[in-house]
């Protein structure tokens, strides 16, 4: 496969499946500048969990690397490569994927996302389809947009198709960055890129909270709930399927606040359940699970109270909603300014948000923070000194 001669729109597309043959690519790649990237993942639709599937990349000279992680002993060659601040990488959308490489290992250094410079040049929708329609008058296959990337072998439409992502990308980012410095905004994208490498991959808390209505469950429910949840994530790592796909969240969440129902009747009525767990090892297991955290519930004493903030509301006095009409008329200045799309990298309703609840403006872009001062000045709204915090997440 390695030497199928594929060509697309004048581009040559190399499919990498051995050691040997990253270590050329490697090889190659360092001796380019700037480089085009993007990843194709499984995101808890086909299989269990968050996992790389492929990875493109388009040099200077007209190659495009399709490199299949199935087949490598190990990555850490690219590694390098992709850790170099000194190679540029253009990303369109960039978030999942330095997300991803975080979780693999990987920092990636000389991220140039397209998809914030066209949000800075106030693209309403800002897919790498629209912006080469806009910009070049381009229509590109999406086809295969959801296509199982962890199937092999590939498809010559598949290969075609993960190329697409980043051959064009070199064109993207010239005329976008040109664009950019005739705004004088090129800065702006400096430092949304910068707070980009910085994003990191970390597992949610409480991630049963977040299943619809979990909400409504009493403070005894959610910890069932809890368990629960952590039962059907060992089943969907042991059957390598999605977790929603071993039992449906609103069946999880029904079960927590039913959790003395007859589990044998429930696994056998209830839509939403994977094949595995009817097994009566599996549903063992289950009936095990529910008793051992009823068990451990009432060892615990925890209450059958709702909890405290379940319906917790922000708090509306004269002084907050003072401090909200405030912001949003700074907000609708940077609006008629810069856009309506490039006003919400500048400010969003969660900063009116804070200032409102607290009173402090707690920004993480110097550029924004700086776009914010200025206009209310301009408008005579005093506001506090920000502070500049944290980093992008």
């Amino acid at each position: 496969m390695e030497n199928t001669p594929l060509m697309h729109d004048g581009m040559a597309i190399k499919l990498i499946e051995s050691d040997k043959a990253l270590l050329r690519t490697v090889e190659v790649l360092q001796q380019n500048k700037v480089l085009a990237l993007d990843l194709e993942f499984d995101q808890n639709r086909f299989t269990y969990g968050f996992n790389l599937c492929l990875i493109q990349i388009a040099d200077e000279s007209g190659t495009c690397y399709i490199i299949d992680p199935f087949t490598l002993t190990t990555l850490a060659p690219l590694y390098t490569v992709l850790e170099n601040p000194a190679i540029t990488k253009i990303i369109h959308h960039s978030n999942n994927d330095i997300m991803l490489l975080n979780k693999m290992g990987c920092n990636i250094k000389g991220v140039l996302d397209t998809d914030v410079a066209a949000k800075l040049l106030n693209y309403e929708r800002s897919s790498l389809a629209t912006v080469l329609k806009e910009e070049f008058e381009k229509e590109i296959d999406k086809s295969q947009q959801s296509s199982n990337w962890n199937k092999r072998p590939l498809t010559e439409e598949q290969l075609r198709y993960a190329a697409i992502d980043v051959i064009y990308l070199h064109q993207v980012m010239q005329r976008l960055v040109s664009q950019l410095a005739e705004k004088g905004r090129l800065s702006w994208l400096e430092e949304e890129d910068h707070l980009l490498e910085q994003i990191s991959y970390s597992e949610p808390e409480n991630p049963h909270l977040k299943l619809r209505n979990a909400f409504r469950l009493t403070t005894y429910q959610q910890f069932i709930l809890k368990k629960l949840f952590a039962f059907r994530d060992e089943m969907a790592q042991a059957f390598n399927k999605p977790s929603s796909y071993v039992i449906g969240n609103e069946a999880l969440v029904e079960l927590a606040s039913t959790p003395d129902v007859a589990v044998h009747e429930w696994l056998h009525h209830t839509k939403g359940i994977h094949g595995g767990l009817k097994k009566p090892r599996n549903e063992k297991l289950l009936k095990e699970t529910l008793e051992q955290a009823q068990h451990e519930a009432q060892e615990l004493n925890i209450p059958h109270d709702f909890a405290d903030n379940r319906w917790q509301r922000p708090l509306r006095t004269p002084e907050t909603e003072q401090r909200k009409e405030a912001l949003t008329q700074v907000q609708k200045a940077i609006i008629e300014k810069y856009g309506e799309f490039t006003s919400r990298l500048i400010i969003n309703q969660s900063l009116i948000t804070e200032y409102s609840q607290t009173g402090q403006l707690r920004c993480t872009k110097q550029y924004a923070t700086d776009i914010v001062m200025n206009t209310a000045q301009e408008l005579g709204i005093p506001l506090p000194t920000p502070t500049l915090v944290g980093k992008y997440k």
